[in-house]
């Protein structure tokens, strides 16, 4: 069964990806697992000084993650969703490894400018750690 790791984070393109992931695993009976990582930087400086702030931060990931989850419910196809903050490249090369997925599946940028940079950063150094195939999505 092939087992695909996808990024999530809300855009347009993570949505693109997801439903790619599950057009994949439909047609090989595979399972998407959707990962949500909150950004290590603004995720640990808030933890440090205010855990309202961080738990707020996190709720708003974990709402990305249920919406992804619920447009994906009735495909037919296994479902997991995971939650982490940290690096997203790296995070999503970890559970690639501990999931021993087949593929990894990302958008090529998130939804405003900032994201636009960060994640055209993600995506190619996941390229370069991941240990699996990486399918980057346009």
């Amino acid at each position: 069964m092939k087992k695909i790791i996808v990024g999530v984070d809300g855009s347009d393109l993570s949505a693109k990806a997801f439903k790619r992931a599950l057009a994949d695993a439909a047609c090989q009976g595979g399972e998407v697992i959707a990962v949500c990582v909150a950004e290590m930087l603004s995720t640990l400086s808030l933890k440090k000084f205010d855990d309202q702030a961080y738990e707020r931060l996190l709720q708003q990931h974990r709402k990305v993650l249920d919406q992804i989850l619920e447009l994906g419910s009735e495909s037919g196809v296994l479902l997991k969703g995971i939650l982490e903050s940290g690096r997203p490249a790296s995070v999503l090369a970890r559970l690639a490894r501990e999931e021993n997925a087949d593929e990894i599946i990302v958008g090529s940028h998130g939804k405003d400018a900032e994201q636009r940079m960060l994640l055209g950063h993600v995506s190619s150094r996941l390229i370069e750690i991941a240990p699996c195939t990486v399918v980057v999505v346009r």
